[in-house]
């Protein structure tokens, strides 16, 4: 039956679009799992069984479940090409909100200003056709910008005199048509599949839209009718999605029941082996009617989630700790506690102190990872690795105070520098002004170093105050944010520690031109979606106009760091 299952979703993740199956793939997976949580069922208490006959739980290795491994690679194929594709149809349902907004505004003037009814048609058929080229817009916009040109395309109907050159016979065949697409929004009363509701509502109302007036006498009944149905197919698709909303948020009150369940079970205190197998059978039940109970509002149900996970992870790692503890595995963990130990006595007199700090910080890092060594020895250990860490920092310390305490010429030197910088009237002539500024820049830069606890707060008041002025100066776009960037680049330089800040801006630049070479290349991918789509697919021209603009970024950084390359030579 497993194998059914997985080739049945194998055959819905290599179809090319697949957000039309997701309802089939959802009850694929549901029976996929009802099985293997079966066979898991059955597997913990065949595992009981062998534990009460007397074989050690580590003995007994969990089986290997056919097709497993399987189901979970098309599965996550399956997901990813949904997610892939709502996503675009979220964009291209962006792209389409925008466009009709935008035909409605220019309904609405041709409706209030055209006087000239040859042209008045002529545009009317123009933006009709441009409306029904427009995709699927967002679900809660769709009733509101529907009824909107709606009304509009009624406006202009009877408002402007355009029936004078439209024969009768036309005008009942109109009516008969939009009889017609009323029957026809009516069939979809009948129908189960929301989704095939909602998009074939767009379609006919679009088709409505299309067909031309009616006998005057015909059309308020005409009118009503259609609004009266359209809504009511409306009031359908509401009600299924707030009969979803309701059983999601009582799917929510279940699964907050099953945590009061999991606390009240983990509060009561356990000592011994016995005790934790109780523990451990009842929160594996409470696992198992967790899975039967369907899916919460996305947020929730992952909020919910987490803090059932929570409680279960928090029991079972107490539990892992009493068994390692009782195995007597505290012993390896104090072995290695002592040679960190060793290394840390050999760190304790390097001079090197970003080195030593770093050697340190990792050995701290590494002193974390490798556990608890138990009650008895983790506080002696600590206290024997912390006494030559806290040596080496207070020696660091020492040092720098003394630095300190020579550099306060040099903070005196800037705070004076600053002042001057507040004080300088921007030069109306651009270049002028840069070429002050830049002078400023080299002053600081010349000016050694101050103490370390007043460096941070030198360097951001020269900044400002610096910033500030170049703000000031009147250049065009372009060129102020390349003279922007060389200021940013001449304040780091005279940082005190500019060798960190140049690193850090081209490490920053460069992931920027990752990130960018990283989206470009998936929108490459995407346009094989587009293989037999021509260029005026919006969606297409919309991926186009995208990788065109990351390219452009990518070039703005690059010059960057030429210039930073040209400013550090």
């Amino acid at each position: 039956m497993k194998a059914e299952i997985v080739a049945q979703i194998k055959t819905l993740a290599e179809q090319e679009l697949v957000l039309d199956s997701a309802n089939a793939f959802n009850d694929l997976v549901t029976e996929f799992y009802k099985i293997q949580d079966e066979e898991e069922r059955q597997w913990k208490i065949k595992k009981l069984e062998r534990i009460e006959a007397g074989e050690k739980p580590e003995a007994i290795e969990k089986p290997v479940y056919p097709m497993l491994s399987e189901f979970r690679v098309f599965s996550n194929l399956f997901k990813e090409k949904k997610k892939v594709e709502i996503q675009a149809l979220k964009e291209l349902e962006k792209v389409n909100l925008g466009k009709k907004k935008a035909l409605i505004a220019g309904f609405s003037d041709l409706v209030q200003n055209e006087e000239n009814i040859g042209r008045a048609i002529g545009r009317f058929k123009d933006i009709q056709e441009s409306w029904k080229e427009v995709g699927p817009i967002t679900r809660d916009k769709r009733q509101g910008i529907q009824k909107e040109f709606s009304n509009l395309v009624d406006t202009f109907q009877y408002n402007i005199n355009i029936y004078k050159e439209i024969k009768d016979h036309d005008l009942s065949r109109n009516s008969k048509l939009k009889t017609e697409v009323i029957e026809k929004i009516k069939g979809l009363l009948e129908l189960q599949k929301i989704k095939d509701v909602e998009k074939k509502l767009h379609a006919y109302q679009d088709e409505w839209n299309g067909i031309g007036g009616t006998h005057q006498d015909d059309w308020k009944k005409i009118k009503k009718d259609y609004w009266d149905t359209v809504n009511k197919v409306y009031e359908k698709i509401h009600a299924f999605y707030e009969i979803r909303r309701n059983e999601q948020a009582e799917n929510i009150v279940k699964k907050r029941a099953l945590i009061a369940q999991a606390q009240e079970v983990t509060a009561v205190e356990v000592s011994s082996h016995n005790d934790y197998k109780k523990t451990t059978d009842a929160l594996l039940a409470l696992q198992a009617d967790w899975k039967k109970i369907g899916f919460g509002p996305k947020q929730e149900n992952e909020a919910v989630w987490a803090e059932f996970r929570g409680i279960c992870n928090e029991f079972f790692d107490k539990k892992k700790a009493f068994y390692a503890q009782r195995d007597g595995q505290f012993g390896e963990i104090k072995k290695r506690k002592e040679d960190l130990i060793e290394e840390a006595n050999a760190m304790k007199e390097l001079t090197d102190w970003k080195l030593g700090a770093q050697k340190i910080v990792a050995l701290q890092k590494k002193w974390k990872d490798v556990g608890s060594a138990g009650p008895k020895f983790e506080n002696q250990l600590w206290k024997k690795f912390r006494a030559p860490i806290d040596f080496f920092f207070n020696a660091k310390d020492g040092h720098f105070n003394q630095l300190d305490a020579a550099n306060a010429e040099n903070l005196a030197a800037k705070e004076a520098l600053i002042t001057e910088l507040q004080a300088y009237k921007v030069d109306k002539d651009p270049q002028a002004a840069i070429d002050a500024l830049r002078d400023f820049s080299k002053r600081f830069s010349e000016i050694g170093n101050v103490p370390f606890k007043q460096k941070d707060a030198i360097y951001k008041g020269y900044k400002k105050a610096l910033d500030e002025k170049y703000d000031s100066i009147d250049l065009d776009k372009e060129a102020k944010e390349k003279m922007l960037f060389q200021a940013k680049l001449d304040t780091m330089l005279g940082s005190s520690n500019s060798d960190r800040l140049i690193e850090q801006e081209q490490q920053a630049i460069r992931s920027k031109i990752d990130a960018l070479n990283k989206e470009v290349n998936q929108f490459e991918n995407n346009l094989s979606f587009f293989s037999n789509a021509d260029d005026s697919n919006p969606l297409f021209k919309n991926v186009m106009s995208s990788i065109e603009k990351a390219k452009a970024e990518i070039e703005g950084h690059k010059l960057r760091l030429k210039i930073i390359h040209q400013a550090t030579k």
